[in-house]
């Protein structure tokens, strides 16, 4: 048996997330997402069983291809202010990515209550997404406490829960924009501005404030 070619893999993985998107997943069809992507039905079963493993495995794509850590964030030289700021930015430079796909993860979550494997697949995969991403925030927020960049009496898994819950929010809202008119507050310089007034709460009174110039589309808001 050949090895899996991963560029035939990401192009099914793309052809599917265009065509459930745009069709939803119960319309959408096998044949139909083959051909989008340029290969026969055969070689699309050969790398999903069925049509449930392929929406879970690109639900799961969605996460992994729009959020791209800075390199900042996980360099702890640097100030904790700074790696905070960091974190905000990679998680606002993939915010819209992800929105634009938000309804497809809640269809999968309708379609993997009737399957344990794939909703097993589907809630493991973000509980290790979502764990490690809380042991980085609260990694940063504690050393801005022990340097005194930070409030020294935060409870650091409160406020990690918090910052979480403020992006997923943002996230979930943002799925029932209107095309083409959007709520500034649920688009990605909405994050930078959510979350950029959480780490302001967080400052030690004697270290200067965070400086969020709102863009040109805040300002009309």
């Amino acid at each position: 048996m050949s090895p899996p070619n991963p560029t035939k893999r990401r192009r099914i993985l793309d052809a599917a997330r265009r065509v459930c998107s745009q069709s939803g997943y119960e319309a959408a069809r096998m044949d139909e997402i083959a051909h989008v992507a340029g290969v026969s039905k055969g070689t699309l079963y050969n790398f999903f069983a069925s049509k449930e493993a392929l929406l879970v495995a690109t639900v799961l794509a969605a996460h992994e291809d729009f959020v791209v850590v800075l390199p900042a964030v996980e360099d702890p030289t640097l100030d904790p202010r700074v790696r905070l700021e960091a974190l905000i930015e990679s998680l606002a430079g993939g915010f819209e990515g992800i929105a634009q796909h938000i309804l497809l993860t809640h269809q999968a979550w309708s379609v993997v209550l009737s399957s344990p494997a794939a909703r097993q697949e589907l809630l493991g995969t973000l509980r290790a997404i979502y764990s490690e991403y809380d042991k980085q925030l609260q990694s940063i927020l504690k050393a801005g406490t022990e340097s005194g960049v930070l409030r020294r009496e935060i409870d650091i898994s409160v406020v990690a829960a918090n910052w979480i819950a403020i992006y997923d929010g943002l996230l979930y809202r943002a799925g029932f924009q209107e095309d083409g008119d959007p709520n500034p507050s649920y688009t990605a310089d909405g994050v930078r501005r959510s979350l950029g007034w959480l780490v302001e709460q967080l400052l030690a009174s004697d270290v200067p404030r965070l400086k969020i110039e709102p863009t040109e589309e805040t300002a009309r808001a």
